[in-house]
């Protein structure tokens, strides 16, 4: 199976709750809605680069509880491969998502479960071979994904990290990663310097800092502002859409995937970093993580 995009990552269900605002410590509130989703941020970066018309396959541990097979039929109903999904014994991953409504944003807490246990010997020397792109997150043990991309480099495959949450790298891992992907949040942690979004030079002074090789790449998203692409001494800046914008959990991921996939088409990040902002945009404008990500002709459509 050839151009395909392999996903290690968590999978977690989303337990959301809607409300007007976030209680204060120790503040009990009514919510206005509540509703379940297939989420975790590699879930939802392989259903985002699936819906944009890629062929994914999902790495990664479920547990053995009845989330666990829910989760595994959510992901099949996408179209994306899952014979190297395993079940854990124990808990799936689960979050709990709080959004406001009046602002859109969320706060997330998240019980890590089976993704704790993923492996990167689930994805064998066989399925490696066939695929093009591994695409990760920290959701899962750090050592394995620094193992996966280790053998992924003897592969020829592309290697896109999604630094968050914002971790410390160990240094083999950092030289391992093709592209990184972070929020100004993760810049800055990763950076160990302060960041001022609203500053250009602030962003490139964080990203120099960093010493990437000249082969390295780094893609900044900054929310509803856009994202600052850097690749071979080239930088470049694309503004945020406005959208009327109703829940932006799930939107960084929606980005990542629609990256992922049209690097599969175009081998061009600038070009690939523009539509993927494009598509986050897009996903804002609906409800939940997974399920709000764009298919690729919506997103033609909606910016045509």
């Amino acid at each position: 199976m050839q151009n395909r995009i392999s996903v290690f990552g968590s999978i977690n269900m989303d337990l959301v709750i809607y409300s007007n605002s976030s209680p204060s410590e120790g503040e009990t509130i009514f919510g206005n809605n509540f509703e379940t989703f297939l989420g975790g941020k590699g879930a939802n970066q392989a259903v985002a680069a699936a819906r944009m018309g890629s062929e994914v396959s999902f790495v990664g541990k479920v547990g053995s509880d009845l989330f666990g097979k829910i989760l595994k039929e959510k992901l099949e109903l996408e179209d994306i491969e899952t014979e190297l999904l395993q079940e854990h014994t124990g808990e799936s991953g689960v979050a709990f998502i709080n959004v406001i409504e009046s602002t859109a944003q969320n706060q997330i807490t998240v019980i890590s479960g089976a993704n704790s246990h993923a492996q990167s010997d689930q994805l064998s020397d066989e399925a490696l071979s066939s695929s093009e792109i591994i695409l990760s997150q920290l959701e899962v043990p750090l050592q394995e994904i620094e193992k996966l991309f280790s053998r992924a480099s003897n592969k020829g495959c592309l290697r896109i990290l999604n630094v968050a949450p914002a971790l410390q790298l160990s240094e083999t891992l950092f030289n391992e990663t093709d592209i990184f992907l972070v929020n100004e949040q993760e810049l800055s942690a990763l950076s160990n310097k302060p960041l001022n979004i609203d500053d250009i030079g602030s962003i490139k002074e964080c990203i120099d800092s960093l010493q990437l090789n000249d082969d390295q790449s780094i893609v900044v998203t900054l929310g509803s502002k856009g994202v600052y692409v850097h690749q071979h001494n080239k930088n470049e800046f694309f503004s945020g859409h406005k959208v009327n914008a109703v829940d932006t959990t799930g939107s960084g991921d929606c980005f990542i995937g629609a990256m992922a996939s049209n690097m599969l088409l175009s081998k061009n990040l600038f070009e690939s970093a523009d539509l993927a902002n494009k598509a986050a945009a897009l996903s804002v404008t609906k409800k939940g993580a997974s399920v709000s990500m764009p298919r690729r002709q919506e997103v033609i459509d909606f910016w045509s």
